[in-house]
């Protein structure tokens, strides 16, 4: 998105997100600066109905940087999550609600390490009849959400003992041990019957030689037109992409420009890159999307 003379921007998207006509859209977004002021900014989205799905704030005009409150909705119009960010971190506290209205879980979120067990502290949760399951920290929960379902026990708000779960597609379950809120063993098994033992909760892609390798392929062959050159264009792209189940690079989109010539070059850099680790959760491989920016300067 790009502002013109007014401070805000909207964006037509289909179902898988990638940007459809005005005529012809499964959703549509909506950038606002708040003011002239103060680098804040607001992501709408909404349905066709005009429903508001989801608010995110951001500190930054590329939206990479959340800051602030985000907010996502049931149709109805009621609360569905509710996180504030600080400098792209989940900070305090956390709140998610039923369809109806009624509280399901409060917790408070910590600066450690991502992937931890213990980055999150369960406060209190409630079932869907509106029991609380969860007390100030102890207690059982069975909870279901987009993706799984799992139970187990919290003790003084972290997970504890035994855990299992079940994706909804039914493509996986798995088993967990913790101590203390920490992950002692876990093991996901495919409905194939395929096993994948893991002691880390998720483990981040990186390229397999290094981010220092990767970028340094950026600088040594990236090849820039003439044009970039005679316009002394100076700047930074801003490039999205997906790091697929097998280490390759795909999906990538400009979310930064600087010009279609120099945006091609980038993409085209980028989709010829080979070697990284795909991502995991829960010891399976999962597609995992990643920004980075590539800095120019042909002023000189």
């Amino acid at each position: 998105m790009a502002f013109g003379q007014e401070m805000s921007a909207i964006k037509y998207l289909d179902s898988l997100g990638k940007p459809a006509t005005k005529e012809n859209f499964f959703k549509y977004e909506v950038f606002k600066k708040e003011n002239l002021e103060q680098e804040k900014y607001t992501l709408q989205t909404f349905d066709k109905e005009n429903h508001l799905i989801q608010s995110y704030t951001y500190s930054d005009a590329e939206a990479q940087k959340l800051n602030g409150e985000s907010i996502t909705y049931y149709k109805n119009g009621n609360k569905r999550i509710l996180i504030t960010y600080d400098n792209g971190k989940p900070v305090g506290t956390f709140f998610t609600w039923y369809e109806n209205g009624n509280p399901k879980e409060e917790s408070s979120y910590f600066d450690v390490s991502w992937g931890s067990a213990k980055h999150q502290k369960m406060i209190n949760y409630w079932n869907e009849k509106g029991e609380k399951t969860v007390d100030n920290g102890n207690g059982f929960i069975e909870s279901k959400d987009d993706y799984l379902t799992e139970k187990g026990n919290y003790k003084n708000g972290f997970k504890d003992g035994k855990w299992t779960g079940n994706s909804l597609k039914n493509t996986f379950s798995y088993e967990e041990t913790y101590t203390d809120g920490e992950l002692v063993s876990g093991v996901s098994i495919e409905s194939d019957g395929t096993k994948n033992e893991y002691t880390s909760l998720e483990v981040r892609t990186e390229p397999i030689k290094g981010m220092e390798h990767f970028y340094k392929y950026i600088g040594n062959n990236f090849t820039a037109p003439n044009s970039a050159y005679k316009n002394k264009i100076q700047g930074k792209i801003i490039v999205t992409f997906v790091v697929d189940k097998e280490g390759k690079i795909v999906e990538p989109k400009i979310t930064r420009s600087l010009g279609t010539e120099l945006d091609n070059e980038a993409i085209r850099i980028l989709t010829n890159y080979e070697g990284w680790k795909p991502a995991l959760q829960k010891g399976r491989k999962v597609r995992c999307s990643f920004s980075i920016p590539i800095k120019l300067d042909f002023s000189r």
